[in-house]
């Protein structure tokens, strides 16, 4: 019992070698410091995409923003947002000092400005295309500001992903909050990513 509590709340606890997937090579493109890796289910060798971030310490606020991403990702279900499948954090030590190392495993996907240069798509075809997405994008913010009432804080062409169906979908939650706009007062600190 006292596992899957854990599991749920903190994370999967478990050690990399535990890991029920391979990391493989890392795309050119990410959101924000996080590393966006190409992966594979152990047991069945199905695709998926594994994100990993790395801090100096536990209390690094990359990796503070890293958990509420990791968090709110896991809570979080819409057809145009990105889908979770397996977290874990992970401490090593690189010549002495620690490294923490937050791993989050999600379905299949590709940086989108590595798909649309895949892609090559030109002229209407093009046009149609960008459209579609950004209206599956504007359907994952709507749910979120409108259902969920929180505020994404960084939608840009990184925090967006490409699906095996060439759907668009949202990530890069952390910098996700709660908003109230009933309440002015209401407000929660923004992590700067440079």
């Amino acid at each position: 019992m006292f596992k899957f509590l854990k599991e749920v709340v903190g994370g999967s606890g478990t050690g990399l070698k535990d890991l029920p997937y391979n990391i493989g090579e890392a795309y050119p493109s990410a959101w924000g410091s996080w590393v966006h890796h190409r992966g594979t289910n152990k047991d069945d060798g199905s695709p998926v995409s594994i994100f990993s971030l790395t801090g100096s310490t536990a209390q690094d606020g990359h990796l503070a923003a890293g958990r509420n991403g990791v968090k709110r990702l896991r809570t979080v279900r819409h057809p145009n947002i990105l889908s979770f499948l397996h977290s874990t954090e992970v401490e090593t030590y690189d010549g002495g000092s620690p490294k923490v190392t937050i791993y989050i495993v999600t379905e299949p996907v590709m940086p989108l400005t590595d798909k649309i240069r895949e892609l090559g798509l030109e002229g209407t075809q093009r046009d149609e295309y960008y459209a579609w997405g950004l209206h599956q994008v504007a359907k994952a913010v709507s749910f979120l500001n409108n259902d969920c009432k929180l505020v994404h804080g960084n939608v840009c062409m990184a925090s967006v992903v490409v699906t095996q169906t060439l759907d668009w979908k949202l990530h890069a939650f952390d910098v996700l909050s709660e908003f109230d706009g009933n309440n002015e007062t209401s407000s929660t600190s923004m992590l700067v990513i440079s």
